[in-house]
């Protein structure tokens, strides 16, 4: 028998409770992303998925969550044939703090197992990037997808707090970014592996610029009860847009037992479902040296790791409160936004233009073959030398107009940044 509404997949009383909850005092700069859909578009999407791996397999329950699951696919499907998804026991709106980061860092590093090997200076390119911005589990997952922009966002405001008849329960930021990368110079003690032929030493780290774009973003948390002595599931649906990406999350408890998806699934405990882009969270771009195309994904692998490990909630979590009126946070808008991105832009072609100049400077004369057409004899070397000459003059000229432009572009606030460090 399949679960009509009011039948085999029982209504929870508690799925939409109404909480009393304190708003943390965001900074102005804070912006948020809202609610795309209501709580029960958030339901009935994750239904089939939350009917699965909340089965015991019990024979005694055995055809009620046979019932549960049908009619779960039925109303995500054919939602017109008046079929009920499986409810959770308790459902919560949630704002979770994130930061949108764009930098550019420098750094020493080895791209070879040997030791000995000399080191390169690596320059690295973060647009786009996301770091969680609260210590909790969720930290460990990402939580925005690549499509989302400034676009999507609008500054936070108290009327924020709810929206489709939910009362969102916001979190506090209590990670910074720019802690991070000071801890992460101030207590290295040597040399981090990022694989067997990629190291760098976090002491030489150099920012070029960083701008952190503090952001809420919105999901809903569903937490189902099995039926029997198993441990709960909860599962978080990003709710920036359409339905999409969600993750299932296993919690243990040492007095019930674990459900067979969790034996399954094995030591995974959140598990990503639903559509998604690919792209790395972090996006990071090695744009010096170009000659490690694969370094990208390494160290983008490396950082997954490190935030998606079990002990990474606390790690970063911040010793201290955020300041938020450092002038290296921004608002996540067109104004700030652009500038940096052209600043960075131009770092990518001055790259560009010293690699071109360099690897151009190795080529002697005698090694240069001039096609001419219709073709002629005995090419005068001294007019391949002076046409060679005047390309560097040229590309000099060019770089050095480049220079002039990046630094004229320097946004004010990073060099106000550069000023009060010249003080300490």
């Amino acid at each position: 028998m399949l679960a009509r509404a009011g039948s085999i997949c029982k209504s929870s009383s508690n799925c939409r409770r109404c909480y009393s909850f304190s708003i943390p005092d965001y900074h102005p700069k804070v912006r948020a992303i809202p609610f795309a859909f209501p709580p029960e578009v958030a339901i009935t999407h994750v239904g089939p998925t939350a009917a699965t791996v909340t089965r015991s397999f019990s024979p005694s329950t055995i055809r009620e969550e046979l019932g549960c699951l049908a009619g779960s696919f039925i109303a995500k499907h054919l939602p017109a044939m008046g079929y009920r998804t499986i409810q959770p026991e308790r459902t919560q709106a949630l704002y979770y703090p994130s930061w949108c980061i764009d930098a550019e860092a420098e750094a020493k590093a080895w791209f070879s197992p040997n030791p000995d090997d000399p080191l390169e200076v690596v320059t690295v390119h973060f647009q786009h990037a996301e770091l969680p911005g609260n210590g909790t589990e969720l930290a460990r997952i990402s939580l925005r997808d690549e499509t989302i922009t400034y676009k999507n966002t609008k500054p936070f405001t108290p009327a924020l707090t709810n929206q489709h008849g939910s009362e969102i329960l916001c979190l506090p930021f209590n990670i910074s970014p720019l802690e991070l990368l000071s801890r992460a110079r101030d207590t290295s003690f040597g040399v981090t592996k990022v694989d067997d032929d990629f190291r760098f030493d976090p002491r030489s780290i150099k920012l070029n610029l960083v701008a952190a774009y503090p952001i809420l973003i919105p999901v809903y948390v569903l937490q189902y009860a099995p039926q029997g002595p198993y441990s709960r599931v909860t599962i978080i649906v990003e709710a920036y847009a359409e339905p999409g990406r969600y993750y299932v999350h296993f919690v243990n408890s040492p007095d019930l037992r674990k459900l067979p998806a969790q034996e399954f699934f094995g030591e995974e405990d959140f598990i990503a479902m639903g559509v998604s882009g690919n792209k790395c969270r972090f996006s990071p771009c090695i744009i010096s040296p170009r000659s490690r195309p694969s370094a990208s994904e390494d160290l983008c692998a490396w950082m997954s790791n490190f935030v998606e490990d079990r002990g990474a909630p606390l790690r970063l979590t911040g010793k201290q409160p955020i300041n938020m009126d450092d002038c290296r946070v921004r608002e996540w808008t067109e104004q700030e936004i652009l500038p940096v991105h052209e600043w960075m832009q131009l770092g990518k072609d001055l790259i560009r233009t010293r690699g071109m100049i360099k690897t151009i400077s190795t080529v002697s004369v005698d090694q240069i073959k001039v096609f001419e057409f219709p073709p002629r004899m005995n090419t005068d070397p001294k007019k391949v030398a002076a046409g060679l000459q005047g390309f560097f003059k040229a590309e000099g000229e060019r770089l050095r107009k480049l220079e002039e432009t990046r630094a004229a572009r320097t946004p004010a606030w990073w060099r106000q940044w550069q000023d009060s460090q010249k003080t300490h």
